[in-house]
């Protein structure tokens, strides 16, 4: 009810007061300001004192199966599903994406053709693979074969260095057993098209007398093969050690490493080309 009534009723003309002065006395006082229609409506209007018949006990309350609350159920249950759904989805991916890893991270030794890599990431993925195989203790045995074409390697210590090499056509052929005067010797076995030293130096020692080759160029060409019990080399800065026990898992087409370090190197070529040689004799200090 607004409050404009009480002041319009007010101003009402003399003659209405003087109306409503006569007439029976209202139930309230209400009753004389409102219009006869309005009177009538808001009568209509007030709730009733007694609940109409068919009207539910508020007191009960709709079973789970009822009204509104069945639909909300429903929807609840259904909302959980998906939930469960998009969380066992999302558990396969995590899953799958762990077993990808673990391929990925696989260590495994490959010869020929299937060992090359497409650059040097991937070759120094494969190394750190295999690395954290050893330090795991899940290292893979690398088949070691006897080859007819294996030259007798020598009992004397010596090895190669080289400040860079660079290997064109380069394949890792496996772990081969080699004669020497004191039994089967492992190396790992290198072909390659072409190979490449700067500033090498190949040296041997012979009843504690140290003998060298310099070699400022060498260059080998036609079917070249490496063999080497331990080969240490950088590749792009970072450190490599590879022996019969660990061996490159895989190798660059056309490899550049520098810091070489090679133990009891035997090579064969179809052409060796050293423009200039330099042969050093000296006595091993004691």
């Amino acid at each position: 009810m607004t409050r404009n009534r009480p002041l319009a009723a007010a101003v009402l003309p003399l003659a209405l007061v003087v109306t409503l002065a006569s007439a029976p006395a209202p139930a309230s006082f209400w009753d004389w300001l409102l219009p006869e229609d309005e009177e009538e409506q808001s009568e209509e209007e007030q709730p009733s004192e007694e609940p109409s018949e068919g009207a539910g006990d508020p007191s009960e309350e709709p079973g789970p199966g009822e009204g509104g609350e069945e639909g909300a159920g429903e929807g609840t249950d259904e909302g959980t599903d998906e939930e469960t759904e998009e969380t066992e989805e999302d558990t396969e991916n995590e899953e799958e994406d762990g077993q990808d890893e673990d391929k990925a991270a696989e260590c495994e030794y490959r010869v020929g053709a299937e060992g090359l890599a497409q650059d040097e990431e991937e070759l120094l993925e494969a190394v750190e693979a295999c690395r954290d195989a050893e330090e795991e203790g899940t290292l893979p045995d690398a088949p070691v074969e006897e080859r007819d074409d294996c030259f007798t390697g020598s009992t004397r210590t010596s090895g190669l260095t080289a400040d860079r090499l660079t290997m064109i056509g380069a394949s890792y052929d496996g772990v081969v057993e080699c004669p020497t005067g004191e039994g089967p010797q492992r190396y790992i076995r290198l072909s390659m098209d072409t190979a490449d030293l700067v500033n090498g130096e190949l040296w041997f020692e012979e009843s504690g007398t140290r003998m060298s080759l310099g070699l400022p160029e060498l260059s080998m060409d036609g079917d070249v093969v490496l063999h080497v019990t331990e080969m240490n080399v950088s590749l792009l800065g970072i450190p490599l050690t590879f022996t019969p026990d660990f061996p490159p898992p895989l190798l660059l087409p056309i490899m550049v490493v520098t810091d070489v370090d090679v133990s009891d190197p035997l090579t064969a070529t179809d052409t060796m080309t050293i423009p200039d040689l330099n042969a050093r004799f000296a006595p091993e200090r004691q």
